[in-house]
């Protein structure tokens, strides 16, 4: 990885189709949608708003890399400017780490644009490509402009960027991006649209999580009836293995090392720490409540997945209402 780039090797073939006529009629509604909901980042966000980086910009309730570590031994210690420090670090790391997924999104929903074999899909998915770029224009233009710090890609999340990127099959890039990433981050930029006390966050947050809501639906609806009725055994179960193993990661690495690093706090102590709290709370499982239940409506979480889910906390999301489908007319 050279500095300020990182070139990936990835092959994913590219397929034209000369079918225009719609063949998906969930997808060519999502993509009247996205056209209908379409938004100027420049002239719709408030940026003349004065944000103070030391003020209170996330509610500590509801930021989990505050709220889980407020009842440890590590917060008490803190001094009150050490905590507004740690309040500023980790709300810079996670915006970081969401515009450098938001250019792995770019890159990845390019590929399924040009590798998806339906035109309806091909459509939806250039308007994703504009969604995600505007994404990365908005976290970056906020980490800039009014945090005046930026993270480079956390360590933690690195590896899940890489298992998608290497990926040359499209529907297994599908999967990760848009059922398990798109999943997980509406959860969580739905989280924070609720945490957000600063009101240029908070409607950065609503707009965002708004495209995210369709990007989430693209990939449940396109991946739903291939999955239910085209995959071998063999297929199957690798797929099943594939999108347990990035649930996995995913449930276990999101701590923000880098801040914490940066900060001076012990990174050890405050992942236990975090993850006991955790554990009490049920806070982080949260944020997978669409994923779960969207790996069963893609026929990914059969018997032989069931336990495994259980193991890691997941199991109880299975059933959780899809309502990005029921948007669209798509609730099976």
């Amino acid at each position: 990885m050279g500095t300020g780039t990182w070139a990936v090797q990835t092959v994913t073939d590219a397929v034209m189709t000369w079918h225009y006529d719609v063949e998906h009629p969930e997808l060519r509604a999502l993509y009247e949608k996205a056209k209908r909901e379409q938004w100027n980042a420049t002239t719709q966000l408030p940026w003349g708003q004065d944000v103070d980086p030391e003020g209170i910009i996330l509610d500590d309730d509801i930021n989990p890399h505050v709220a889980l570590l407020r009842d440890s031994d590590i917060w008490r210690r803190m001094t009150p400017k050490e905590q507004t420090r740690l309040r500023y670090e980790t709300l810079t790391w996670n915006l970081s780490q969401f515009l450098h997924g938001e250019q792995l999104a770019i890159f990845v929903a390019s590929q399924l644009t040009s590798a998806v074999p339906w035109i309806d899909a091909k459509l939806y998915g250039a308007t994703q490509v504009v969604d995600e770029a505007r994404h990365a224009e908005v976290f970056y233009r906020y980490i800039h402009e009014k945090l005046g710090q930026e993270y480079p890609l956390s360590d933690t999340t690195k590896g899940l960027f890489e298992m998608i990127l290497h990926e040359s099959r499209w529907d297994l890039k599908y999967l990760g991006l848009q059922v398990v990433l798109e999943g997980l981050a509406l959860g969580l930029f739905s989280r924070m649209y609720q945490a957000a006390q600063e009101p240029l966050l908070r409607e950065l947050f609503h707009f965002v999580r708004q495209d995210e809501a369709r990007h989430f639906a693209f990939g449940v609806l396109s991946l739903r009836d291939i999955y239910r009725d085209a995959l071998s055994e063999a297929e199957r179960h690798e797929r099943e293995d594939y999108a347990f193993e990035l649930c996995a990661v995913l449930r276990g690495r999101t701590y923000p090392k880098e801040a914490w690093e940066t900060i001076g706090l012990p990174v050890d102590a405050c992942r236990k720490a975090m993850g006991d709290a955790a554990r009490r709370s049920q806070m982080q499982l949260s944020s997978f409540t669409r994923v779960t239940s969207a790996l069963k409506t893609i026929g990914l979480l059969g018997e032989r997945m069931r336990p495994h889910y259980a193991q890691i906390g997941l199991l109880k999301y299975e059933d959780t209402p899809l309502e990005e489908l029921e948007a669209v007319g798509a609730a099976s």
